[in-house]
């Protein structure tokens, strides 16, 4: 009688642990994205971010975005060996990979992809995850692209990590996809137009005597929005957006972004910080993708809303 007891404890305590297991490892969603958002390794590796990385052609070179190759190592080989940079989509074996081990470990999967107008990787996404289980994957797209990515996908991650289930946070993304704002002033559209990545931009090509392009997401295309003719012009007209863009506003982030970093944009990026006291702050360097389009000489200002519902998760 002792023994059976003693066994009957051991499987219900089993039974528990399984079960507590399980709940464990179904309770948060995979979170994916592509080489459209910029994020470091260790932020990848801290959150379990699942990238499907881009492949980048250098020269007559081909490496995969931050497994092979870095954005400093491919800003010294464009400066410095005047080396010609494009990229290419992910092979379908990846997405298949990637997609089926993140299905394997998760109960569920958010894609959240750089615009369907600059790349085919949401529709590859889909296209796979239709072939495995289209069930329990949902993919978004963002019509943006470096930070306007990133701002969605950190506040994923927030939001997960504090337990919330996928149908609020995918709603809330949809509701921040409306309030981002993304300029980004680059040295020259050459690179732009290199890699057919200049869309709307290309009105541009013969009116730049002198001037810099600044370039801004709209509707899912990079289109102009302005030019300027030196780094100060340029600081100018970001102040001008922020204050158009956080008048009246109370719960918001702000990203100040680079190829080159620069002691003087950093500086003034602080500066914005010190006067708005935004909700949250980013200073981070743009990724290898978007460096090898737009090229290593580029400042960007991004802006999100904050849903009021989800303060507590930037504090």
């Amino acid at each position: 009688m002792i023994e059976s007891y003693f066994f009957l404890s051991v499987s219900l305590k089993l039974f528990y642990i399984t079960i507590f297991t399980r709940n464990i490892m179904t309770s948060k969603f995979g979170i994916i994205t592509d080489s459209g958002a910029d994020f470091s390794l260790d932020y990848m590796k801290k959150h379990d971010l699942i990238l499907i990385p881009t492949r980048i052609m250098v020269g007559e070179t081909e490496y995969i975005d931050r497994e092979t190759i870095t954005r400093e190592e491919i800003i010294d080989k464009m400066i410095n060996e005047k080396a010609k940079t494009s990229t290419s989509v992910a092979p379908p074996v990846d997405f298949h990979r990637i997609i089926n081990d993140a299905l394997g470990k998760y109960e569920n999967v958010l894609f959240i992809a750089i615009s369907s107008k600059m790349s085919a990787t949401l529709q590859q996404g889909i296209l796979t995850a239709k072939r495995i289980d289209p069930e329990r994957f949902v993919g978004i797209d963002t019509y943006s692209v470096s930070w306007g990515m990133t701002f969605l996908i950190d506040h994923a991650i927030r939001r997960r990590d504090q337990g919330i289930d996928l149908d609020t946070v995918v709603k809330e993304i949809k509701e921040m996809m409306k309030s981002i704002k993304l300029y980004v002033m680059v040295d020259t559209l050459e690179y732009l137009r290199r890699g057919g990545r200049i869309g709307a931009a290309k009105s541009m090509l013969g009116k730049l005597i002198g001037a810099k392009p600044i370039l801004t997401v709209d509707d899912g295309e990079l289109k102009p929005d302005n030019t300027v003719k030196s780094f100060e012009e340029c600081v100018s007209y970001f102040t001008e957006k922020i204050k158009e863009n956080t008048k009246g506003q109370k719960n918001y982030a702000l990203a100040f972004i680079y190829g080159l970093d620069d002691p003087e944009f950093k500086k003034y990026a602080n500066e914005i910080k010190q006067e708005l006291k935004p909700l949250h702050f980013f200073y981070e360097p743009i990724g290898a993708n978007i460096v090898s389009h737009a090229g290593p000489k580029l400042y960007g200002l991004g802006f999100v809303k904050i849903p009021d519902e989800a303060v507590d998760a930037y504090k």
